[in-house]
């Protein structure tokens, strides 16, 4: 769930909360780390579930606080082989509907950042980004 107060991305059912006052060590000391470095960009493999759809989750960390948050739907038997831009295209717009049916009908800019809904091309990905201030 996507707390539109807080810019809070809570997971299995409310005992991990992530957002912009985690810091890196914090986030080590979740279930969800598995191991690595956690100093930029850490990459969540295990999908995760948050209203209704499954996810990977990416999160990116400046100066040892949590900045961004990148979530990409999981699409079952998607891989490099069978992978186009309009299979892309189109998770963006599964994205754009789960915006809207998680956060509603409204501009996605709040006191803390923002979340919109991107298809990068030159990155071959679509994600929804909650970016903090």
């Amino acid at each position: 769930m996507i707390d539109k107060a807080t810019g809070s991305l809570i997971l299995d059912d409310g005992k991990i909360v992530l957002n912009t006052d985690m810091s890196a060590e914090t986030f080590m000391a979740t279930s969800l780390y598995k191991g690595g470095t956690a100093d930029n960009r850490y990459s969540i493999e295990e999908a995760q579930e948050i209203n209704g759809k499954d996810f990977i989750i990416t999160l990116f960390l400046k100066d040892g606080k949590l900045k961004e948050i990148h979530l990409s739907e999981v699409v079952k038997g998607l891989s490099w082989n069978n992978w186009t831009e309009d299979v892309e295209i189109s998770k963006k717009n599964s994205h754009d509907h789960w915006l809207l049916t998680v956060l509603g009908n409204e501009s996605y800019h709040y006191s803390w950042g923002y979340v919109e809904s991107a298809f990068d091309k030159k990155g071959c990905v679509s994600s929804i980004i909650l970016r903090y201030n």
